[in-house]
């Protein structure tokens, strides 16, 4: 089983995490798939490359780790970050998404996997570096972004209460600028 942290943090927060990441000895990876007739995938050592566009997804690599890999298609360059190799030196990371038009704003999160099958059908377990790298940026974010108690009203779907509206508490990492959002009529989702 992977390591995630779920949140809920803005582009600006974001950017604060990728250069923790930076600090720690990752490379920043970027999947462009804005353009699915011409997709591209491009490595960094600094933040030049971060960008708020949709289709643009982040990964953490830590080269001590290993090597990633970049397959190519007809359509262009896809990270092959699901569960080979180089799943093992990569840190999916992400942003939450500010929708205007449906006062919305999504999770994101922070994801390690546990490891991959080799082709001899051998598990090969994560590196203990890309664990202690991931454990330390799941402290920022949590610095970044409290666990904050929100309530929400939800409608039952329950027979014996249906369609009655009904408060639920929840616990969830948010940054101080999500929550004023949400104060504004934004939902978390």
């Amino acid at each position: 089983m992977g390591k995630q942290i779920n949140y809920y943090l803005e582009f600006e927060s974001f950017k604060l995490v990728a250069q923790k990441a930076l600090d720690l000895g990752c490379e920043i990876v970027r999947e462009d798939l804005s353009k699915f007739e011409k997709t591209k995938v491009t490595v960094s050592r600094d933040l030049s490359i971060l960008t708020d566009e949709n289709g643009a997804y982040y990964y953490f690599h830590l080269p001590e780790a290993g090597k990633i890999k970049i397959n190519n298609y007809e359509c262009g360059e896809r990270l092959d970050h699901g569960f080979g190799e180089s799943a093992n030196s990569l840190i999916e990371a992400g942003y939450s998404r500010i929708g205007e038009a449906e006062k919305m704003v999504s999770s994101s999160r922070l994801y390690l996997t546990t490891g991959y099958y080799d082709k001899n059908e051998n598990f090969i377990y994560r590196p203990d570096c890309i664990v202690k790298v991931y454990n330390s940026l799941a402290r920022y974010v949590k610095k970044l972004a409290p666990y904050t108690e929100l309530t929400d009203t939800y409608i039952s779907m329950r027979s014996e209460n249906y369609l009655q509206p009904f408060e639920y508490q929840h616990k969830e990492y948010v940054t101080p600028f999500c929550l004023d959002l949400r104060e504004k009529g934004y939902k978390l989702g």
